[in-house]
């Protein structure tokens, strides 16, 4: 059996050398400091005015998307606006028709003795309107395009 003797020796040997070596000069600083540590509890004047700025610029990003979804609302009510004026613009001029017809038939009637010609309709039908029937699309046979001659 070995005895423990050599093993204490190298032990002690290697706490003195490093003893030795730490106490000429300080551990160095590997990894720089980044942040400095404050002297005091106030944030320094930069960094409040960075807070300062973000917090604008998420309020201005706020007052955007605000914006937006008004400029959609409004946009939204002008389309439905100008749908109703297109409706009444035709409305108006099919009465305008419908009222050229009458006067320019009046005149007609009023100089026909025994009424006979051309009449005013007293009613109009709305009819149903019918669909077209279907058309029969284009297959080719061989080519993606006719034959054009000459070319």
């Amino acid at each position: 059996m070995q005895s423990l003797g050599p093993v204490r020796k190298l032990q002690t040997q290697d706490q003195e050398y490093m003893r030795s070596a730490h106490s000429a000069a300080p551990y160095p600083h590997v990894v720089p400091v980044l942040v400095p540590a404050r002297k005091s509890r106030r944030a320094p004047l930069l960094v409040k005015v960075n807070r300062a700025l973000r917090t604008v610029l998420v309020a201005l990003c706020g007052v955007a998307i605000l914006g937006y979804g008004l400029d959609v609302a409004a946009s939204n009510d002008v389309g439905k606006l100008q749908e109703q004026a297109r409706r009444l613009s035709e409305q108006n001029t099919e009465l305008s028709a419908q009222l050229l017809r009458v006067i320019s038939f009046q005149g007609i009637q009023d100089s026909v003795l025994g009424r006979f010609g051309l009449r005013v309709p007293e009613q109009v039908l709305i009819v149903k309107e019918v669909q077209p029937y279907p058309l029969t699309s284009f297959q080719p046979q061989r080519h993606h395009l006719p034959l054009l001659a000459g070319y």
